[in-house]
């Protein structure tokens, strides 16, 4: 009965995250980060599916496929460690450099399976067996595979954790918290890692299952967790860059960085929606003074400061026409950060030629 309920969980388990893998492709907006959490979705899927094929026999119609659950820990490394480092504010690698990390992976799924193909009395083992996970101390090649395995994720891990820690370390910031729950998450997964390892040394094979089984359901809480509460990674992601940020102004101003801030703050938090927003106050949030805000704005972006709040926000009310079709033109105004319908009219008149009720209409032609 018992074995039952699991080996349904685990199939329902791993359809679901393969789905959530599937949903990350699919955006349409997708960024690298997707691809990361699309991939963390995927191989987590694949333990728990592997382990299902045991209970439900599904494996040995695919029985060149034992033992490569083994190859989702050479992959979970680096997808986890260029999630957390994007999360952090790092650019995104070069694809070729990016895929590099994960020839060990390739490389342990082609020799898994050759060696089941060349070895048939593996096979023959668990045919005759019929174990209900399996048991990676069988043979040497499988267990040196195995530990290894565990070596290369946390490889990833540990520097994964020095970079949240040196990033709250090197800010003025105390709270923190959503960069600190990652860093306390992390360790959790350090010491389920820990316990894989001591594991696959000693071929304890219980401990070393429910380790795989304990990774694999912090990972399923935090991504569902994510999924519930989606300001948790975009507050972590705002907290790192405001660190950054801070931490790249104390050796002098570089306008490159201070622009690419600028955009941040518009693009992604959208501060042009407040009304009350002033040239003192974007400069205070850039940390710089209003007058080298102007000047950075005249030499770099060729504008002063109210054209470019008013291009966002002009850009901010077509959006609004266009998804909220039932809203008044005053409505419009304020959502994007206009205060009176007056300024919002001649504003959107300089710059596109047309008013907002002209607008408006023309998009229902």
């Amino acid at each position: 009965m018992i074995e039952s309920i699991i080996k349904y969980s685990e199939f329902a388990c791993g359809i679901v995250l393969l789905l959530f893998a599937v949903i990350q492709l699919a955006y349409k907006n997708r960024q690298f980060i997707n691809y990361n959490i699309a991939g963390l979705f995927f191989w987590f899927s694949y333990v728990i599916l592997a382990f299902w094929s045991f209970k439900s026999g599904f494996i040995y119609s695919v029985p060149w496929l034992i033992y490569t659950d083994i190859t989702a820990a050479y992959a979970i490394g680096p997808l986890v460690y260029f999630y957390i480092n994007t999360m952090l504010g790092d650019k995104a690698p070069e694809p070729g450099r990016y895929l590099l990390h994960f020839i060990p992976a390739a490389l342990v799924m082609c020799i898994i399976i050759l060696n089941n193909i060349i070895d048939s009395s593996i096979i023959s083992y668990y045919i005759n067996n019929r174990p209900s996970y399996p048991v990676y101390t069988l043979r040497p090649v499988i267990r040196i595979i195995d530990i290894t395995s565990n070596f290369y994720m946390m490889s990833y891990f540990i520097p994964t954790v020095i970079n949240i820690y040196k990033l709250l370390t090197s800010g003025k910031h105390k709270s923190m918290e959503q960069l600190k729950t990652i860093l306390y998450y992390m360790f959790f997964i350090i010491f389920f890692s820990m316990l894989m390892l001591i594991a696959s040394a000693t071929g304890n094979s219980v401990l070393n299952i429910t380790s795989i089984y304990l990774l694999t359901l912090a990972a399923v809480w935090y991504f569902i967790f994510s999924f519930r509460h989606p300001e948790f990674t975009q507050k972590a992601i705002k907290e790192a860059k405001t660190l950054r940020y801070e931490n790249s102004m104390v050796s002098g101003i570089d306008t490159d960085i201070v622009l690419q801030r600028l955009d941040d703050l518009m693009n992604e938090e959208k501060i042009y929606i407040d009304a009350e927003l002033t040239l003192s106050k974007l400069s205070e949030y850039l940390m710089i003074t209003p007058h080298q805000m102007s000047k950075i704005l005249n030499s770099k972006r060729k504008m002063n400061f109210r054209t470019l709040v008013n291009s966002y926000r002009v850009t901010e009310s077509i959006r609004q026409m266009a998804d909220h079709p039932g809203k008044t033109i005053l409505e419009i105004a304020l959502a994007s950060g206009f205060n009176s319908k007056s300024s919002f009219n001649s504003v959107f008149l300089k710059s596109t030629g047309k008013t907002p009720s002209d607008y408006r209409g023309s998009l229902k032609q």
